[in-house]
């Protein structure tokens, strides 16, 4: 990508979405972009207002202020392409999850563990037990009872290696399953799991059909979806759209703070695929689509202007981060000194500036301010620092040559980043190319479908370096999958191997209370931005919007995605 291009993405920005000249300008310097034709590019572009972008009042909570009508389709654009929709399996979760699975139980906006299968449970005194009370009645969507065995079979899948669940190293402190009777399940720790509640509550452990799941193998998720929540499966068109349809059987809900307790308003949903972020935002103006995530965000004020639209922003668990392979030994990855390098050439807070439009915060160490265990402790790394970056590659006998590339041994410190093939992940590899070319580092962005992606990280060498954007409500549990020892090829992509890390994951996942909890997570934090097993960017706002006749749609910031009982449309 050239920088032209970088460049003619902020003249777009200033056609559609009416940033300034000097905002031009400044967001082109900040990236380190060559700029010597902006100005007169700026002569020629004139800004433009797509339709419907008249100021209005908006809304940021739930519109739920009129009588329901049940039917319609709901149309949702969503900003990645979808994996399949396995809990046990898969490389990410979507929003479908939330329509068609439920969990032992789910938090609510105030942040809190309510029920959702599991009416009640109960910690042992000596904290080496959680019990479950499980409701009765429960069915999947096949018919099939779902009960205490149905959640133990659940979860003793995720724990069985052979399952290659993404996160299943989270149930390693679980020592065993039980369901002695139809309500009750209890996991048994080896050590106090004060944890537990936040890994339960999150979508690789939505309760599925087993029994279907085993049948149909790798075309569960194709043909057949066995959740029990109040929308069924109807099909998956991978780079295009999910549909999912109203389960009249639903059994209904005991969320506390879902209004609607029975089956579903919408007769479906449909979430399509857009990968290029401008045209989300032109989508939903123009009524294409009734809600969408992550407009792009130079967009953001526009839409927050729009009579017709709601938006809620919020200060979400997710962050960018580039993972440098340790068994690149020829461009010294393994060598902490040339990670530190790479982070101290990375200019955080003019990403957050000229790339996220301000929606957004640097990270200097794995872990959100959102969260509510961050350390302060690691903004003392990683502060950008181009001498001290050139500084440490030549102490590793990294030199220039003629063509201003650091070379050693006859080697050219080139490489490659691989990305995700959607416009704001490219546009990061482009900043960090063109970042890195400062200190005589030349990245060769490589941009791959979601698909190819993840299997090219998975590859038995994986790949030189790569970009991940990560988004989890409980970020000291997905960091971990990232940096552990024991997950390297994946998701530990990078392979990196570091004694003082995995100690810190040792305590985290050994914390027998919220306090422990708490210093497990500040050293987590510190041997991570010490150490860079992988180099943390910046995160994201996460925003979402939905047109004035969509009620009760309610997105909040505990989850990652909004449940879909309370939603209807004006028809």
């Amino acid at each position: 990508m050239s920088d032209h291009d970088s460049v003619q993405r902020l003249l777009d920005a200033y056609q559609c979405s009416g940033i300034s000249r000097r905002e031009v300008m400044k967001r082109a310097a900040a990236l380190g972009i060559s700029i010597p034709a902006i100005a007169a590019l700026l002569a020629q572009a004139a800004p433009v207002r797509a339709a419907g972008s008249a100021p209005g009042a908006h809304n940021l909570t739930r519109q739920q202020d009129a009588t329901p009508v049940p039917g319609g389709t709901l149309r949702e654009g969503y900003d990645l392409d979808f994996s399949r929709m396995d809990p046990i399996n898969t490389t990410w979760y979507d929003p479908g999850f939330y329509a068609l699975y439920e969990h032992a139980i789910t938090i609510d906006p105030d942040s809190k563990y309510v029920p959702q299968l599991a009416e009640s449970w109960e910690v042992s005194d000596d904290g080496l037990a959680l019990t479950l009370k499980i409701r009765e009645g429960v069915k999947f969507h096949s018919g099939a009872p779902l009960d205490a065995a149905a959640i133990k079979s659940v979860y003793d899948t995720i724990k069985d290696p052979a399952s290659a669940s993404p996160l299943g190293s989270l149930f390693n402190p679980v020592a065993s399953i039980d369901a002695p009777d139809a309500t009750t399940v209890v996991l048994n720790f080896s050590a106090p799991y004060a944890d537990i509640f936040n890994v339960i509550s999150t979508g690789y452990w939505a309760i599925v059909n087993t029994a279907v799941r085993a049948q149909l193998g790798d075309q569960y998720g194709l043909k057949q979806i066995d959740g029990s929540g109040p929308f069924t499966f109807v099909e998956w068109v991978p780079g295009s759209h999910v549909d999912v349809k109203r389960w009249d059987d639903y059994a209904g809900s005991i969320v506390p703070y879902f209004q609607n307790k029975g089956k579903a308003y919408l007769d479906g949903i449909r979430w399509t695929t857009i990968l290029e972020q401008s045209q989300r935002a032109i989508q939903i103006e123009n009524s294409e689509i009734d809600t969408v995530h992550a407009p792009a965000f130079q967009d953001v004020p526009r839409l927050e202007g729009n009579g017709d639209l709601n938006l809620v922003r919020l200060k979400e668990w997710s962050g960018y981060f580039i993972g440098l392979n340790f068994k690149r030994t020829q461009f010294d990855f393994q060598d902490v000194k040339m990670r530190q390098a790479v982070s101290k050439a990375i200019n955080r807070p003019a990403i957050v500036d000229a790339l996220l439009f301000g929606e957004g915060e640097p990270l200097y160490g794995p872990i959100t301010t959102a969260d509510r265990y961050y350390a302060k402790e690691v903004e003392a790394y990683n502060q950008y620092d181009v001498d001290g970056a050139k500084a440490l590659v030549a102490e590793l006998g990294w030199t220039a040559n003629g063509d201003g590339v650091l070379e050693k041994n006859g080697t050219a410190l080139e490489f490659n980043l691989v990305v995700q093939a959607e416009s704001l992940n490219q546009q990061f590899g482009q900043v960090i190319q063109d970042q890195l070319k400062q200190i005589g580092m030349k990245v060769n962005v490589v941009s791959l479908d979601r698909g190819t992606f993840f299997g090219d990280l998975g590859a038995p060498d994986g790949v030189d370096s790569h970009l991940f954007y990560w988004a989890w409500p409980v970020p000291a549990d997905i960091i971990q999958i990232f940096i552990s020892t024991g997950t390297m090829g994946g998701p530990n992509w990078s392979f990196a191997s570091v004694p003082a890390v995995d100690d810190a994951i040792k305590a985290w996942q050994t914390a027998a209370n919220e306090d422990e909890l708490r210093a497990a997570a500040k050293q987590m934090q510190v041997s991570v931005a010490e150490n860079l097993p992988i180099v943390s960017l910046v995160n994201r706002n996460s925003v979402y919007v939905n047109r004035k006749t969509v009620h009760g749609y309610l997105p909040h910031q505990w989850n990652l995605y909004p449940y879909y009982n309370d939603v209807w449309l004006e028809q």
